[in-house]
């Protein structure tokens, strides 16, 4: 169930006077929606995507071409139907982008395809191990915009540091610190920064569940809480806004 709809949401962020946002859904390819909402809000440029599920055939080549097409700024690896994720759920069904240490061959495709369209290659909910092949492919093949989702759900520091030094942006969720989930403080999010680098970390909300505020709403209060344990303001403005728009390029 979704707190609120892509109008809506949309509504909170222009009347928050954000920059804009990346739209996504884990079941359908957005950037119909996200052009739409552009030119229903001036001001705010929101940004399509496409997230390689089940739904839209899993690595799925000719869908990520056209979603490009259609403006999607972002492709993630599986999220939900990543086998990595499914297996926490006792479901082995998921999808793979790697066997037997080696990338399937439509993960090359895929590559080609967001490195030609300019588009910010993220890794989903795929393993560690998958990202980190991943990320070393991309950056072989001269692939530049990469995104580490979320690593620090289920990787160790060590393992978040490599895909940083391979390109990779880490991305560090808000959703994270709410009560809904529990898994870190704001004060460990910045210790990582700190230890990461803030010129290879971005900060996102993660928001649209029922139980946690509008996204916008969630960015202020992630603000306010990394300032409060003690995050310089110049670097908060980094990893939330400068980082951010050098990713998907929004200049």
């Amino acid at each position: 169930m979704l707190r609120l709809d892509a109008l809506d949401t949309a509504r909170y962020a222009q009347e928050s006077e954000m920059a804009g946002f990346v739209l996504k859904s884990h079941y359908y390819p957005t950037s119909p929606v996200a052009a739409i909402l552009t030119r229903v809000y001036p001001g705010i440029t929101v940004l399509g995507a496409i997230a390689l599920n089940k739904e839209i055939g899993g690595l799925n080549p000719d869908a990520v071409e056209a979603a490009a097409k259609t403006g999607a700024r972002v492709v993630w690896m599986p999220t939900f139907s990543a086998h990595h994720k499914m297996a926490d759920l006792d479901d082995f069904d998921g999808i793979k982008i790697a066997i037997d240490g080696e990338l399937v061959p439509e993960v090359f495709y895929i590559i080609e395809i967001a490195k030609r369209h300019d588009m910010v290659i993220a890794s989903g909910h795929i393993s560690p191990s998958e990202a980190i092949l991943l990320f070393s492919k991309a950056q072989e093949m001269g692939a530049t915009r990469l995104l580490a989702t979320h690593p620090t759900h289920w990787s160790t520091i060590e393992q978040v540091e490599e895909m940083a030094s391979l390109g990779a942006y880490i991305e560090h969720t808000f959703l994270s610190c709410m009560p809904s989930r529990l898994r870190i403080t704001p004060g460990e999010i910045v210790s990582m920064i700190k230890r990461i680098g803030t010129s290879r970390c971005v900060v996102t909300t993660d928001f649209g569940q029922w139980m946690n505020p509008p996204p916008a709403e969630g960015m202020r209060i992630a603000i306010a809480e990394l300032l409060n344990a003690g995050m310089d303001t110049n670097d908060v403005a980094t990893v939330v806004k400068t980082n951010p728009k050098e990713l998907v390029g929004l200049q």
